[in-house]
């Protein structure tokens, strides 16, 4: 069974490892990596990561939106917190702010190649992905005046990932958003093999919250729910209060044919509604209606 994946959805992914998201103290910067340990670690603020794990740890986009606008104060160097900043404009359809926090990204992120090569091609590359949203948004003209320049920053945007690639291919933030975006084009272009997306989540991407997700997502378009129902339970063991990955495993348990167990974690996900983006909300209330109808 293929489910195509809500552009918002995905835009939010990138735009926060973007990314492709704990401690939310104000702990010291060099300690605030969601991504990396020991010496290999990024000088990334407390705020910026406490927004990040905000979004992809707990599902709290309020609470993300908050830490946003204190990162883009005590952050300002970091590429990450303006594609974070993008993606919640995105979701906020305030498409001036989102054209503005995608530039940035990518200006940000070029002033890191002295320093970070990988992690300045691969912001560039998230930067002009953002790009890419905003053109086929409605601020950007459209999918019929912008789809020209999307295709032109899309493939911009797969140059610079390449670059990151080049410098180290297994590295964790890398490997996570590579691993969604060949889950992505897999699941909904048919061009990849989506066991390739679910190697390299599993042997290299990091945060495991996301990585597991990654991989319960592959397994769930593969129709192979017994695998993705360990997948997303490994998840949960990180992040048990995301009501994103209690919806993605109410719809594996559904996929199973358990449909009061999945009914249960849907209504679970319904006290949560308030924490998501109304878009989200709102698709959840339709397959949980679905759902009970089906009964």
């Amino acid at each position: 069974m293929k489910r195509r994946f809500p552009a918002q959805r995905f835009t939010t992914i990138m735009a926060s490892t973007a990314l492709l998201f704990v401690s939310v103290a104000p702990i010291s910067a060099l300690a605030a990596d969601p991504f990396r340990t020991g010496t290999t670690a990024r000088p990334i603020d407390s705020d910026t990561e406490a927004a990040f794990t905000a979004v992809f740890q707990r599902g709290n986009y309020p609470e993300a939106r908050q830490y946003v606008q204190k990162a883009l104060k005590s952050d300002p160097k970091e590429p990450m917190v303006y594609a974070l900043a993008a993606g919640v404009a995105f979701l906020d359809n305030d498409w001036t702010a989102m054209s503005t926090y995608a530039d940035q990204t990518v200006k940000v992120a070029e002033k890191l190649m002295p320093t970070d090569p990988l992690r300045g091609n691969l912001y560039q590359g998230v930067g002009n992905f953002l790009q890419a949203a905003y053109s086929i948004s409605e601020g950007g003209g459209g999918t019929a005046i912008g789809t020209p320049q999307a295709l032109l920053k899309v493939q911009q945007s797969l140059d610079f990932i390449e670059k990151a690639k080049a410098v180290d291919a297994k590295d964790p933030e890398l490997s996570l958003l590579q691993g969604f975006l060949d889950w992505v084009i897999a699941s909904n272009l048919g061009l990849f093999d989506p066991k390739q997306a679910i190697d390299r989540l599993q042997n290299y991407a990091a945060p495991n919250y996301l990585s597991y997700r990654g991989i319960a997502l592959a397994y769930r378009d593969m129709n192979q729910p017994d695998q993705a129902l360990v997948a997303v339970d490994e998840a949960l063991k990180a992040a048990p209060d995301n009501p994103e990955l209690i919806y993605l495993k109410a719809q594996i348990l559904n996929i199973q044919g358990k449909k009061a167990e999945s009914l249960q974690l849907f209504d679970q996900v319904v006290t949560k509604l308030d924490q998501l983006p109304p878009p989200f909300a709102k698709e959840i209330t339709d397959e949980r209606n679905r759902v009970a109808a089906n009964q």
